[in-house]
This record gives structure tokens, C-alpha cells and sequence, in this order.
């Protein structure tokens, strides 16, 4: 190792991770930056993540399953790292990804954070386009109140001190807690964004994102958190404004279109939803009780809608 090459720390969390955890680890291997230490973080899985994780050089931590949250704060903990890395089980680094993060972290020692591009890859690793973030420039803090523009955590690197200062991640929080600690963190410090990709994210059917009904909810209470911060500033307060917006359009077609896929008598769980998105996204609770009335040829072309506003966003 160099004299004076900061050492990072790439923590990553798994829960039945078998399907990506090596492609996962062999990315981290093949990174160009020399100090790295691996901490895998298994939150009580059930298959072969831990007997996988065991077959290469990593620092392997084991918990009982206490989510995503716990699992970072744990390897945060536990990292010895001047900057860390946080990289989901499924998703992969492009090789330079530490020694570019690092470069722009230590040529501004006043940032607690740097992203990066990064890309989509579907299930198999099929590459689905490039995120296009185009924050550079732009303030970092007003972006992320309209949505959260990193997307992937392993597209962004970490000062540790940072990351102690802000609170680490608030377990209470699933599904938005990594939007929720940028927002922190952005009001502790100054976070760069830069142009080079980083990362690739994978896209299947297991994303946490693709729950909708816990997004929709979830990504409001992070926006709600925000208020105490911004309602007495009247540019942040209309970026807030944007971000909720945002998260009504984004989740609550998501949701809409899947309660009028169903087309079926309330049970329990659809009423719930259902209030979500009385609550938060007024047009989609309506065409959703609507959809239990109409035709099967109208009610297509209604799916068809919401289908291409779905992928409009």
C-alpha cells in the first residue's frame, strides 16, 4: 500500500443474497485502489450468503435480522476507513469507482460527500441505460429535496467523520433511509457531485422500491422530516413543495396501477392502500375506485395510461 493512501472501507449488507453476492464482491476486488478493507455485513440470512462471503478476503459480521439500517450502522461501526463506501448486495462497482471518489474527496476536504453517474443494469447484468444525474453545479441540498438523486448508495463515497457527525442512519426508517441520511448530511456539510461513472445499479423485481404502497409512505414521512428545516426559507420550501409532489406522482401511479390491476373486492391490505393514496395522491385513489366499475376495454386503456406515466416518472 502507498504512504499517505487513505484507506476506505466498502461496507455491504446482505440478507439472502446468494443470486448477486459474488458478482457483488468480485466488483469490490477489482477495483484499482489499492486500500481497501471489505466488510460484509449479514443480517441473519437463511441461504448460502455467509458461506459465499467466507470464500473471499472480507471481514464478515453476522446480526440477527434487524433490516438495512442496523446492518450499515453496524459495519460503520466497525470500519476502520478515513472514507466508506455503502454497496447493496445486488448492485456492482465499476473499477475506479473508489480511486475516483477518493481523488475528489481529498481534493475538497471540506465535502462529507462525493457521487457519481452511475448505471442501470437489469437482473442478468444487461446494461438499460445511464442515469444522467446532471448535479454538477447545481446545490446539492435543493436537489435532494426534490428527490433523491443518487439513487444508488454505491454511487457516492463517504468522509467517516461525516457520517458519525449527521447520526448514521435512522433505523426506524425503511425503504427512504438513505435519502433521509443524504438530507442529514447535506445540512452538516458540502456534498460535490461529479460526472464520472461509478456504479452499476441492478433493476428486478426485488427492489425495495418496487413496493409501492411502503414507498408512498415511507419517502412522505422523510419529506414531513424535512419541514422544520426548510419552511422558513422560501426557495427550499418550494423545492420541498416539488419533492412532494414528486413522491405522490412517482409512488402513487405505482400504486394506483397495481390496485387496478387487481380489480377484485377490498380485502384489508387494499383498503390500507387505498387510503395511502386518499391521503397522498387524490387522482390515483379515484381512478382506483373507478376501475371497479368500468369495462374491461376501458379499464385497459386506464392501465394503459398509467402505464406510460409510471415510466415517465
Amino acid at each position: 500500500m502507498p504512504v499517505n493512501t487513505p484507506l476506505v472501507s466498502v461496507i455491504i449488507p446482505c440478507y439472502n443474497a446468494e443470486r448477486y453476492i459474488a458478482e457483488t464482491l468480485d466488483s469490490v476486488f477489482a477495483q484499482t485502489y489499492p486500500a481497501i478493507e471489505v466488510l460484509v455485513v449479514d443480517d441473519g440470512s437463511s441461504d448460502n450468503t455467509v458461506r459465499i462471503a467466507k470464500s473471499y478476503n472480507v471481514r464478515l459480521i453476522q446480526q440477527k435480522n434487524r433490516k438495512v439500517s442496523a446492518a450499515r450502522n453496524n459495519g460503520i461501526r466497525q470500519s476502520r476507513g478515513k472514507y466508506v463506501l455503502f454497496l447493496d448486495h445486488d448492485d456492482r462497482l465499476l473499477p475506479g469507482a473508489v480511486e475516483v471518489g477518493v481523488r475528489v474527496l481529498e481534493q475538497h476536504p471540506e465535502c462529507v460527500m462525493a457521487v457519481g453517474e452511475h448505471r442501470y443494469i437489469g437482473s442478468n447484468g444487461e446494461p438499460l441505460g445511464r442515469s444522467g444525474k446532471n448535479v454538477a453545479g447545481r446545490d446539492p441540498y435543493l436537489e435532494l429535496l426534490e428527490h433523491n438523486f443518487v439513487e444508488t448508495p454505491c454511487s457516492a463515497l463517504h468522509r467517516r467523520s461525516s457520517l458519525f457527525t449527521a447520526g448514521m442512519f435512522d433505523e426506524s426508517i425503511f425503504g427512504a433511509e438513505d435519502h433521509e441520511l443524504y438530507l442529514r448530511l447535506a445540512r452538516c456539510g458540502s456534498i460535490i457531485a461529479h460526472d464520472e461513472e461509478v456504479a452499476e445499479y441492478r433493476q428486478h423485481e426485488s427492489n425495495s422500491s418496487r413496493d409501492a404502497s411502503m414507498m408512498l409512505e415511507v419517502s412522505n414521512r422523510v419529506m414531513q422530516m424535512q419541514l422544520p428545516y426548510v419552511q422558513d426559507d422560501q426557495e427550499k420550501l418550494e423545492h420541498h413543495q416539488k419533492g412532494v409532489r414528486f413522491v405522490a406522482r412517482r409512488f402513487g401511479r405505482q400504486l394506483t396501477r397495481q390496485l387496478i390491476e387487481e380489480k377484485r373486492a377490498l380485502k384489508p391490505e387494499n383498503r390500507e392502500r387505498l387510503e395511502l393514496l386518499r391521503n397522498h395522491y387524490t387522482p390515483g385513489f379515484a381512478a382506483a375506485v373507478l376501475s371497479r366499475l368500468l369495462p374491461d376495454s376501458v379499464l385497459d386503456r386506464l392501465l394503459g395510461a398509467y402505464s406510460n406515466q409510471a415510466k415517465a416518472g
